[in-house]
């Protein structure tokens, strides 16, 4: 069997073109690598975004394993050098992407330019070459929330490519069964970073 351990990024600089984490998506990345440090991690794999290799180096450097960066697993399939990051929780709460979190409108986040199907096609390819080369074991895949998306939500055949909004440094857990079908165990964990924050 097969356990994937899908992990979003911590939360980077605000404002610039593929940003390194701040100081709270660092605290964030230390929190997750404390909570999975007992956990058998067999390989790390992450998007090649600096975020998520930040994120990935940061949380598994204990399991002494060297995260392989993936094309494949980018935020929407876009370049680097394409797409400022915004930090939607430093926006005021009447920013339209702050009100769209909160009345569930998650599609209203997926670029225009994005070409859906590519993207989505492009993670499931990922996602199963990952599997392929990992016949067993507990694989950590550090990457982000609409490569997450697209993922599970192919799994359960949600229609939307964006369907919720995964916290920074959460954990979603998917299991290979000895049959070869996928199932989603657990989705958004996050008690690590509340324990954190008392």
């Amino acid at each position: 069997m097969t356990e994937l351990l899908l992990v979003r990024h911590g939360r980077p600089e605000s404002g610039m073109f593929d940003p390194p984490l701040d100081s709270v998506g660092r605290a964030q990345a230390e929190a997750l690598g404390r909570h999975l440090a007992d956990e058998q991690i067999t390989a790390v794999v992450c998007s090649s975004l600096r975020r998520a290799r930040e994120t990935a180096s940061i949380a598994f450097q204990g399991h002494g394993l060297e995260p392989v960066p993936t094309d494949g697993l980018r935020e929407w399939g876009l370049p680097a050098e394409s797409m400022k990051y915004v930090a939607l929780e430093l926006l005021g709460v009447d920013a339209p992407q702050s009100r769209a979190i909160a009345e569930g409108r998650f599609m209203d986040f997926v670029p225009e330019r994005v070409d859906v199907p590519t993207f989505r096609a492009a993670v499931r390819e990922s996602f199963e070459s990952i599997l392929t080369e990992h016949a067993d074991g507990r694989i950590a895949v550090v990457c982000h929330g609409g490569t997450i998306n697209a993922y599970l939500g192919q799994l359960v055949s949600i229609p939307d490519v964006f369907w919720f909004h995964p916290d920074y440094a959460s954990v979603s857990r998917v299991e290979r069964k000895p049959g070869g079908r996928v199932v989603i165990r657990s989705l958004n964990e996050t008690h690590h970073l509340l324990v954190e924050s008392k």
